[in-house]
């Protein structure tokens, strides 16, 4: 099962406000506070549910710095379909 992470509170209220990426989701960059950044990552209904290139979110919500919306658009469900059609060919 895919772990999410929940947004933290005081970006989760910007994200409400603000205007989707598409139909029940933003696209967003998360920083955190070793530095590192992931500018293309997903939220949706509170949680940060993919990030690019990850199988799995690489982070924990305390190791969250910040969270931006930026709108960089990449077809995240086609690539959740492959990966489920694929754990299902193997099985």
């Amino acid at each position: 099962m895919k772990r999410l992470i929940p947004v933290p509170s005081g970006f989760a209220e910007h994200l409400k406000k603000s205007e989707e990426t598409g139909i029940g989701y933003h696209a967003i960059s998360v920083k955190l506070k070793d530095g590192r950044v992931f500018d293309q990552a997903i939220a949706s209904e509170g949680f940060i549910i993919e990030v690019r290139g990850y199988s799995q979110i690489p982070f924990a919500a305390d190791e969250v710095e910040s969270i931006s919306i930026n709108h960089n658009h990449w077809n995240f469900r086609e690539q959740a379909d492959v990966r489920v059609k694929a754990r299902a060919a193997s099985a």
